[in-house]
């Protein structure tokens, strides 16, 4: 198995079970640019009644070509029925819960040189939308008011 970049976890809910074909079309696009490499997908539904089912993206018409990509990729087996399991206990009656796992081909030659030189990831937070949508408030609300509002808070 060749070297991997960091790998991370995406769970998206879906309330009213939306999965649009939209969603794994923009998936399988930024997958086809070579920004993530998809490892694997697990998609939970639970319905009204709080039956709990699993689905494979390769139910999906639209996705078929993905589903047989990422199946041949599962080297890993990083979703399983275990998995299931325990998001469908949190999840509420009527949603969706998608699991993807990709890995951030970008970043795989920089985490090859870590690891070689001993070095570890200690930790890893994504910014919420909110926080980054704040700062973008901040920043378009400086360039209007000129540099000197960018550093008043």
């Amino acid at each position: 198995m060749s070297e991997l970049g960091p790998v991370d976890a995406i769970v998206l809910g879906f309330p009213g079970q939306r999965l649009t074909p939209a969603v794994l079309t923009a998936v399988d696009e930024v997958e086809a640019r070579g920004d993530v490499r998809v490892i694997d997908m697990l998609i939970v539904v639970k319905d009204f009644h709080g039956e709990i089912s699993h689905h494979e993206i390769s139910e999906y018409e639209d996705m078929r070509d993905m589903a047989a990509e990422v199946a041949a990729r599962r080297m890993l087996g990083l979703a399983g029925e275990n998995d299931v399991e325990q998001i469908g206990l949190i999840m509420p009656p009527d949603s969706l819960v998608v699991v993807i796992f990709v890995e951030n081909v970008w970043a795989r030659e920089v985490a090859v040189r870590i690891r070689e030189a001993g070095g570890r990831l200690l930790s890893y937070t994504r910014l919420p939308q909110e926080t980054v949508d704040a700062m973008e408030d901040q920043i378009e609300t400086a360039a209007a008011f000129g540099d000197s509002a960018a550093g008043d808070d």
